[in-house]
């Protein structure tokens, strides 16, 4: 494999660990797909006034991302007429973006005409791939950077690296939402909210945190054979063993990260497991070469969060602080608005107000301090 490719994807593995790694890893993804830069998107919703966007990360050459990101979502978001017929693309298709928009709308878009033409994007291309949590993920790749436009050595290239942008933003996405995003290996171990398993370049399990040890004690879907991981139905474990050689490969060929899910004795849902490599520099745990990160995140685990205790903490009003701790638990805007009875405009004028007390710019920055109270007994109690 080209040696573009393989640093590609480590960088990738790094940057679904931490976001201090993303501009690397955009710079080389658009290197090795030979765009003039590239914008991923995560969210639910179908449509622009009803999307809530989990997190967008943009890298465009000789372009500063930030100040195109703020006016394109304050000028253009919503009016850009591709959204809609985004949503409803087929899983995994590359689309020409230009496509994604009528005759007509490519002479009077100020979307298309402005924010794409400023971007580089009106000749890229465009894919819909399955997201975390029901959520669907949105790749733009801008112009290509070829003379004759598309080669069919960058759309293979493109093909090649679609699983592996899916698996950055799951593993990333299921980091943020535990609160442990940019955490080093050894903290996530103290994280309660999935269970994490530690794996050294032979598949050995170096360390495992409470959770993980629970579900390998209970055997009801994964359990320590030897020091080796296996689940308990063999077909499922053949498929996890193909899963962890790619991520612990031979010498010479790349790592590979990937996911899937493991069926548990009914009723209990299905595990989620995210096998990601980890970089060499990253190898320090407990004097024991940690070459694999496991996590598995069990659906049933909620975070237990008192709206009274983050009430309090937070100097938020009875109405805030249940959002603030909806939000935590994994629900969108649109949902919060549904079982609030209350419109989503005025959930998002409860968050601004949120954001305005104490200080945050993101919602993530919300949700890691709501989730810092999981676990607090209730004030009633």
């Amino acid at each position: 494999m080209d040696s573009l490719i393989q640093r590609t994807l480590v960088s990738l593995h790094e940057a679904a660990l931490d976001d201090v790694h993303w501009p690397v890893a955009a710079r080389l993804v658009i290197e090795a797909s030979g765009t003039e830069g590239n914008a991923i998107v995560c969210g639910a919703g179908r449509f622009q006034a009803e999307a809530d966007l989990f997190f967008v990360r943009l890298f465009f050459r000789e372009q500063r991302s930030e100040e195109w990101q703020r006016r394109y979502f304050e000028e253009h978001w919503l009016e850009d007429e591709s959204i809609p017929r985004i949503a409803f693309l087929p899983y995994g298709e590359l689309i020409h973006t230009a496509d994604l928009y009528t005759d007509q709308e490519k002479k009077s878009s100020r979307a298309y005409n402005e924010a794409r033409r400023e971007a580089r994007m009106q000749k890229g291309l465009t894919v819909r791939l399955t997201g975390p949590r029901g959520s669907h993920v949105v790749w733009n790749l801008a112009d290509s950077i070829e003379p004759g436009g598309w080669s069919a050595t960058q759309i293979e290239t493109i093909g090649f690296l679609l699983p592996h942008v899916r698996q950055f933003v799951c593993v990333r996405q299921a980091l943020a939402d535990a609160g442990a995003l940019g955490s080093p290996l050894a903290a996530l171990l103290d994280n309660a909210r999935f269970g994490v398993i530690q794996l050294d370049g032979q598949g050995r399990i170096v360390a495992a945190n409470d959770q993980a040890q629970g579900h390998l004690r209970d055997r009801d879907a994964l359990f320590d054979s030897g020091g080796f991981l296996r689940c308990r139905m063999p077909t499922v474990d053949a498929r996890l063993q193909r899963l962890l050689a790619r991520a612990v490969p031979p010498f010479g060929t790349p790592a590979a990260a990937g996911s899937m899910t493991i069926r548990r004795a009914p009723p209990a849902p299905k595990l989620m497991v995210h096998v990601n490599p980890v970089a060499e520099r990253e190898w320090d745990v407990r004097s024991q070469k940690v070459a694999v990160l496991v996590l598995v995140v069990d659906p049933e685990r909620r975070p237990r969060i008192d709206p009274d205790h983050v009430a309090s903490a937070l100097d938020l009003t009875p109405a805030e602080s249940r959002l603030a701790v909806m939000l935590a638990t994994g629900r969108s805007l649109r949902e919060i608005a549904e079982a609030t009875s209350r419109t989503e405009g005025t959930v998002r004028w409860h968050l601004k107000q949120i954001f305005r007390k104490r200080g945050f710019s993101r919602q993530a920055d919300l949700v890691r301090c709501v989730l810092s109270f999981d676990g607090l007994p209730d004030t009633g109690t």
